[in-house]
């Protein structure tokens, strides 16, 4: 295989992909992992989250890869093809481990946030000197728990939500722990 560099360094950390053949390889490999339809988006954002790939070459990438038929798409989610999963197997031990289950790890995290961002709710509303953030804990439907804290700017509530939505059930149980200890 050609290692040239033929791709943006921009937005790239020490170990990412600059060959374009070598994205395309990584991004067949990560949705033939995953074995479900994955958002373009998500796709390209599990790319960038650790600087694996500039994020133009890795659009262009996904594109390339859905118009020469290794991957399909069908409401903006993407799906390996039988002709995907032939190229990925006999050319995935082109890239370094370690790209690999970076980006597989990185995309199966944004999966699982997105999923917890759509059982729970969180609210930010301004107040009068700052922020009240609302988090709602559910349960099949059902509420759990209900909190609101205050946050003294925008980012801050950014960040108590995204905080929160990485780990629902532990902010959950630690509540519930200390109200009952």
């Amino acid at each position: 295989m050609n290692n040239e560099f033929d791709a943006f360094s921009a937005g790239v950390e020490l170990g990412g992909l600059r060959n374009t053949t070598q994205i395309k390889i990584l991004i067949n490999y990560i949705a033939n992992q995953i074995k479900e339809p994955v958002k373009k988006e998500m796709l390209i954002e599990a790319l960038g989250l650790h600087g694996l790939a500039n994020y133009f070459d890795a659009t262009q990438a996904l594109n390339e890869l859905i118009d020469n038929g290794n991957l399909s798409v069908a409401d903006g989610e993407v799906l390996i093809t039988p002709k995907g999963i032939v190229s990925v197997n006999e050319l995935e031990d082109e890239l370094p481990l370690t790209v690999k289950e970076t980006a597989l790890a990185d995309l199966i995290n944004l999966k699982v946030f997105e999923k917890r961002e759509g059982e729970n709710t969180v609210e930010i509303a301004p107040c009068e000197k700052g922020y009240n953030v609302t988090f709602e804990v559910l349960h099949k439907g059902n509420q759990l728990m209900s909190l609101t804290v205050y946050a003294a700017d925008l980012e801050q509530a950014k960040l108590l939500k995204r905080n929160f939505l990485n780990d629902p059930s532990k902010v959950y149980s630690t509540v519930v722990t200390s109200l009952f200890v």
